[in-house]
């Protein structure tokens, strides 16, 4: 997420072009290697072992890492190593700058200090943005007083770095007492046996803004753009019902039991009203969706 949240930023102030971003950005992928076929390359894992790691990944909401060592196919000094070799992408974007002179190291951290005042980030807060942990990133774009939501953005956005691009990233999330929305899919997590956090139900939506939700529909179910709008919300609808059972799921290990209903969708613009909405806006492959949060206490 990194990559983009400072890129961006570097648009902005004009000291990149969105061109030149994108040419970062892919020369990142270039040398950025999976974890999974890090450690079978370093003889940690067989072939074997990575594919059915990957294969329990596509059902929970887990790091490979994780479940290799839940697994016993690797050790927690083993995963460190292989993340060493991995890089981090804050210092990979910053190295893939200064080689392509493109900034000199010491601009860099002048725009990095720029950033964390235009934000309100506290240093330590800038220390979270550089791990590209979406569990420490998370909390700092949403309100304070929605931070029982974390936990389910962030099954959206790692599901999102699984599923869809792993350069997806979040915008600062708001209240809303009234949101008007595009083509949207939406559903509800009800009947919660055992208090969530006050809430009787939580009930969760995706929106077309910009884009965002047609890349996010045809990642997901494996076709091209354009997509038909029947399609289109379809697609959708699967990829949040998959968000909302990983966080049924994370939820039933600590003995609450939920029920996930059939999505809905609406296929014009329509408004929400009469209620308290958390609106996040998320972003994949430079096209912006927005994810929706209502709770019913």
């Amino acid at each position: 997420m990194v990559e983009y949240l400072l890129g961006n930023h570097l648009v902005e102030i004009g000291r990149l072009s969105e061109e030149q971003l994108e040419a970062v950005i892919a020369k990142m992928d270039a040398v950025r290697v999976k974890l999974g076929l890090l450690a079978v390359a370093e003889r940690m894992m067989t072939i074997e072992q990575a594919d059915e790691v990957n294969r329990f990944q596509a059902t929970m909401d887990k790091r490979f890492g994780d479940i290799a060592v839940e697994r016993g196919y690797l050790t927690e000094e083993q995963i460190s190593n292989l993340l060493k070799k991995q890089g981090n992408t804050y210092l990979a974007f910053a190295q893939v700058l200064v080689d392509e002179k493109l900034l000199q190291l010491q601009d860099l951290e002048a725009v990095m200090d720029d950033f964390q005042q235009k934000n309100g980030f506290t240093k330590s807060d800038m220390e979270d943005l550089r791990s590209d942990d979406p569990d420490r990133i998370v909390p700092l774009f949403l309100p304070p007083e929605a931070m029982f939501f974390k936990d389910i953005t962030g099954v959206l956005v790692r599901t999102m770095i699984r599923c869809i691009d792993r350069h997806v990233y979040i915008g600062k999330a708001e209240w809303k007492n009234e949101l008007s929305v595009k083509e949207s899919a939406f559903q509800k997590i009800a009947a919660f046996s055992a208090p969530v956090a006050g809430y009787k139900a939580l009930e969760t939506g995706l929106a077309e803004e910009d884009g965002g939700l047609a890349v996010i529909a045809a990642a997901y179910c494996g076709e091209s753009l354009p997509l038909e709008k029947e399609d289109m919300l379809d697609a959708a609808g699967e990829f949040l019902n998959c968000v909302n059972g990983l966080y049924a799921t994370s939820l039933s290990r600590g003995g609450i039991d939920s029920e996930l209903l059939p999505p809905i969708f609406f296929e014009a613009s329509s408004s929400l009203k009469d209620t308290a909405v958390l609106s996040v806006p998320v972003y994949a492959r430079g096209k912006k969706a927005i994810f929706i949060i209502m709770g019913q206490e």
